[in-house]
């Protein structure tokens, strides 16, 4: 089997789904079910333990409140940590993980800052305001 399908097909597999994270939050979410599923272990038995004790819900219902803003990011950080741990050469050893993709701007951005490094230019700070003297 080619590797690079064998790498595709062990990331599809362990992929995580925002909508399936969503589903356990709403169903399971005083439980912490949803950030064990993106992968946030440590974070989903502290919310298991706040929920054995009254005190707990008072920081426990806020928190479940925010994660429904957080949860994309927790899938989308577990996706990139599989894909990261996975981007290897057999020969070369490990790499460092995949950068997030770029726009085509962000590239040629980049490729100008490389060239100016290339070329010595050094940018030399200049405070507009001079409120410190």
């Amino acid at each position: 089997m080619d590797e690079n399908l064998q790498r595709q097909m062990i990331i599809e597999a362990d992929r995580k789904s925002v909508g399936v994270a969503y589903l356990l939050w709403l169903v399971l979410g005083g439980f912490g079910v949803h950030r064990f599923y993106a992968g946030s272990t440590k974070t989903g038995i502290m919310q298991l333990l706040l929920l054995l004790s009254v005190v707990g819900w008072l920081v426990l219902v806020p928190w479940l409140l925010i994660d429904l803003a957080l949860i994309p990011g927790l899938v989308r950080d577990h996706n990139m940590k599989t894909i990261g741990e996975l981007n290897f050469s057999s020969h070369e050893g490990p790499v460092k993980p995949a950068r997030k993709l770029q726009s085509e701007a962000d590239r040629r951005r980049e490729a100008m800052i490389e060239d100016l490094r290339a070329s010595g230019y050094r940018k030399e700070r200049r405070d507009i305001f001079n409120s410190y003297n």
